[in-house]
């Protein structure tokens, strides 16, 4: 049995079946153009226009004409443009170890017998004191030869430079300035390694030879000599270094309130007659705002250690971070198998102002 052929589709039936498609590119337009408004919130790229629907009748602005073949097709989309956000163009923050990246100090050591110093029973006596003086450029360069006198051998150590690769002998008596040639050494911020848990910076430099004045009983061996003071980073910077009370400022405030307290007690524990319940009372709690005081004391003492007043730091051209204004300074002795850091003397350090803001305030002078 032959099956019955199929009969062509009629006009109106094809006409159907158009409307179907169109209805259906339709909503995918509609699909496509809502996942590229998301896109854009996303991304932050420039607006993609307000929806048109493919039978608006609003005339094209396009500059090629639309071809028949192209009707009824999802438009190509828009370019996305990628605007630089606001968090974009903010300076990246610093962690705690890299506040003195990139920054210059003025190092001055002054070396000279210090009490404890294992240094030889003549070097040093006569009192006298060898100052020298560079400039250091703290890098944030990995320092990859390793040394013992930081934590880990050389864990997040990096290369410290020396301007010039030289330092300045300052004169004696009898001889004038001179100048020794060094190399650069390496500094790393031991964190927790100071007294109560503050941090330390820890640096070096290597001198090419020994430095010492003609006559002179002391002098510095050839080889590296090391460096360390307190380190305490202000993360906030200038503005709010000004701004926050510090924890020493708040237990001093408390302190004070406690005082007050204790001499009003006292005032009325005179007023009141011996023998007197209400007397006993207020002797035991004099008592124990005395142990409270004692108590807060212990805490200012602390504060001090851990938040050294502003006269006994140097801080960082960004003010985030201060050093201790002394600092000590030591170099290593072979004593058989073992190794020795004898003291050599102190050493003071100052920020060292940019070459680029100090050219942004040459600028600005000038504009004036």
């Amino acid at each position: 049995m032959v099956p019955p052929t199929k009969s062509n589709p009629t006009i109106q039936e094809i006409n159907a079946e158009s409307e179907l498609l169109r209805k259906e590119i339709e909503e995918l337009r509609k699909e496509a153009f809502r996942r590229l408004e998301d896109l854009d919130e996303k991304l932050g790229v420039s607006s993609i226009g307000p929806y048109k629907s493919l039978t608006s009748t609003e005339p094209s602005i396009s500059s090629t004409a639309t071809t028949k073949s192209e009707e009824g097709l999802l438009p190509a989309p828009p370019p996305i443009v990628f605007t630089k956000s606001a968090e974009a163009s903010k300076k990246p923050k610093k962690g705690i170890s890299n506040l003195l990246d990139e920054t210059k100090w003025k190092v001055s050591l002054s070396i000279g017998r210090e009490p404890g110093t294992w240094m030889p029973k003549d070097w040093g006596v006569s009192g006298q004191r060898l100052n020298l003086s560079f400039t250091a450029e703290f890098t944030p360069s990995q320092l990859y030869e390793k040394d013992e006198f930081f934590r880990g051998g050389y864990t997040n150590a990096k290369i410290m430079h020396v301007v010039g690769n030289e330092v300045t002998l300052g004169p004696s008596i009898s001889e004038g300035q001179r100048l020794y040639k060094v190399k650069n050494g390496g500094w790393q911020v031991s964190q927790g390694d100071g007294p109560l848990g503050t941090d330390l910076l820890r640096f070096f430099i290597e001198l090419d030879e020994e430095v010492t004045h003609t006559g002179s009983d002391l002098y510095i061996p050839k080889g590296r000599v090391y460096c360390s003071c307190g380190y305490f980073p202000l993360m906030s910077g200038r503005q709010s270094r000004e701004a926050v009370p510090s924890m020493k400022e708040s237990f001093t405030k408390e302190l004070k309130e406690v005082d007050e307290q204790i001499q009003k007690l006292r005032e009325k524990k005179a007023e009141m007659k011996p023998f007197n319940m209400d007397r006993l009372k207020v002797g035991s709690e004099i008592g124990r705002l005395l142990r409270e005081a004692e108590r807060i004391q212990g805490k200012i003492a602390f504060a001090a250690v851990r938040e050294p007043d502003k006269n006994l730091l140097r801080f960082s051209e960004d003010a985030d971070v201060g050093l201790t204004r002394e600092g000590g300074v030591c170099c290593r002795v072979a004593k058989g198998p073992m190794m020795e850091y004898h003291i050599l003397g102190r050493f003071g350090v100052k920020s060292v102002e940019s070459d680029k803001r100090r050219g942004n305030e040459q600028l600005t002078s000038s504009n004036e």
